[in-house]
């Protein structure tokens, strides 16, 4: 079995693999400041639930945006797991993915996107990746990714938007049904919801003209389901789609 770790800002998601079926997946708190031990224990719980023993993982992919938890995860993978564990960056993906025409240091998490949506969807493609920042990869035709987008996930705006603000309430991020809102909730809802996923059809609609094609759009993400439901551009909505990125960045490294 090869266990999947998917380290975001918020999130953590982890999924368990038999060969290409994914057969758990879990959702938990990200937490900066945990320890090695807190982790161990907290890992080991999720097993217990699935019925799986740490010692039927014969490996660990890894992908994280949060430097310092890195080395946490790799310390609780081997010492609960005794098994190698594979840490995605850039130069693990080298000979994956074509990311010379990117001017910077892809993330862990976007990596393992761009080499899923290639590998499964075809070039050219986009990914949205929708957690507390949006990002959008884009794969262009010859399977190289391009880069894409960074900008501020729907979580992250509704919470600057009450925090910032002394008589607006925290709403629930839900379809409000409605373009004009008749109360205060549906007015934030409307203004948040229906702006991200307007603003990302039309940041996806930029980047079919500059591609000058329409491509596949993928969504992934906490947030993939509400935001694919009501947007015009999504085609797929795959949430263990960073996971299945790891899993083929796994199999490739291990397979040399």
């Amino acid at each position: 079995m090869l266990l999947t770790i998917d380290v975001g800002n918020t999130h953590t998601v982890l999924g368990v693999y038999e060969g290409e079926e994914l057969l758990h997946m879990w959702r938990v708190q990200t937490d900066a400041q945990q320890t090695s031990d807190e982790a161990r224990v907290a890992l080991n719980g999720l097993f217990q639930m699935a019925n799986i023993e740490a010692r039927q993982i014969s490996g660990i992919a890894l992908a994280t945006v949060v430097p310092s938890l890195n080395r946490l995860w790799r310390t609780v993978g081997e010492t609960l797991c005794h098994c190698p564990v594979v840490s995605v960056d850039a130069n693990v993906v080298a000979d994956m993915i074509d990311t010379s025409g990117y001017g910077g240091t892809p993330g862990a998490d976007r990596l393992a996107d761009a080499v899923a949506a290639r590998a499964l969807y075809g070039s050219p493609a986009i990914v949205l990746d929708l957690g507390t920042a949006t990002n959008i990869e884009v794969i262009d035709e010859n399977g190289r990714f391009l880069g894409g987008v960074i900008a501020p996930g729907i979580q992250t705006s509704i919470e600057g938007l009450v925090n910032r603000t002394a008589l607006l309430p925290d709403v629930e991020l839900a379809d409000p049904g409605c373009a004009i809102g008749n109360s205060t909730v549906k007015a934030i809802q409307i203004g948040v919801v229906y702006g991200q996923v307007d603003a990302i059809d039309g940041m996806v609609r930029r980047i079919w003209k500059q591609l000058g094609t329409e491509t596949p759009v993928i969504a992934t993400g906490g947030f993939g389901y509400l935001m694919s439901s009501l947007s015009q551009t999504v085609t797929d909505v795959n949430p263990e789609l960073t996971l299945q990125g790891l899993r083929l960045i796994y199999q490739a490294k291990t397979e040399q």
